[in-house]
């Protein structure tokens, strides 16, 4: 704004820049600077009567300033909002704008659909359905297995730093446990509950002993052994350690390392069940060979 001859130089150089209207207003009389496809409009600032002689001095270096402002790229506008929306994602650590296909409903509904496109063109059946039960649960519970044990945790433990894995291990077990738990009682109780199914159901008792190791791993194993795990860190963690907090933090290693090798040991029990019964489940897929 000008008001009585005086005025904010940077500002006042800046609005001619961004084409920003400048305004004074008195009892009649009002003037305006716009920019219009680079060309700078003061003619009516010139007349006004109580332009001071300042003023009237920067006016051609506010003309030369829009004139180069002129020929600035169209896209410089589209540049600045590309900008400040950076901007915005570094504010909220945002890594991306989710897909609605990457929704747990979405994915669901894509899965069902596909079930149902194929079993619409076959005759239903309690057994049919029993089976692909059983199919189901079995590949998902193996998948599962085979990536947490050979590539999800070595991958993790070797990029790493090693509280930070540890953590984030403590929310995944839960999980692992849940899920592979919940595969393993559907894939045992598909095998009883179906004729189809009775040629496999020599690996029932293997079966049932993965059973057995999920849930005392799930409700017991891996408890204790997160609670060492983050015993450990809260020592670690200490600014000042004493000898006291040395000799403890010995202990928790030497802990950890039994308890961890026990939850080691019972997965790998899981995983020769679930793979056993792949074979008894391969022997439903051929013919019987006649008896020499």
């Amino acid at each position: 704004h000008i008001t009585s001859g005086t005025l904010l130089t940077t500002h006042f150089h800046h609005a001619m820049l961004r084409g920003v209207h400048v305004t004074q207003h008195n009892a009649s009389d009002t003037a305006r600077l716009r920019t219009s496809g680079g060309k700078l409009f003061i003619s009516s600032l010139r007349q006004l009567p109580y332009c001071s002689t300042r003023v009237r001095h920067l006016l051609p270096c506010c003309a030369a300033a829009a004139a180069d402002s002129s020929s600035e790229p169209h896209g410089a506008i589209g540049k600045s909002a590309e900008i400040a929306k950076g901007e915005e994602l570094l504010s909220k650590n945002k890594m991306l704008q989710p897909s609605p296909v990457n929704s747990n409903m979405v994915r669901a509904l894509a899965m069902l659909g596909a079930v149902a496109l194929t079993a619409a063109s076959t005759q239903f059946s309690p057994g049919r359905l029993t089976s692909f039960l059983h199919l189901a649960s079995y590949g998902t519970w193996l998948g599962t297995l085979i990536f947490n044990t050979f590539i999800v945790g070595l991958t993790m433990f070797k990029n790493m730093p090693r509280q930070m894995f540890g953590k984030v291990q403590s929310h995944l077990f839960p999980q692992y446990f849940l899920l592979t738990t919940c595969c393993n009682i559907t894939v045992l109780g598909t095998l009883l509950l179906s004729p189809a199914l009775s040629g496999a159901a020599e690996s029932a008792a293997l079966l049932g002993g993965a059973l057995v190791c999920s849930i005392v791993s799930a409700l017991y194993v891996e408890p204790v052994t997160t609670k060492l795990m983050f015993d450990r860190y809260e020592i670690e963690n200490k600014t000042l350690k004493t000898d006291e907090d040395k000799i403890k933090i010995a202990a928790l290693f030497k802990s950890f390392g039994i308890w961890h090798g026990i939850s080691a040991l019972l997965n790998l029990v899981i995983l020769g069940g679930a793979l056993a019964h792949g074979w008894s489940l391969a022997g439903l897929l051929v013919p019987a060979l006649p008896v020499a």
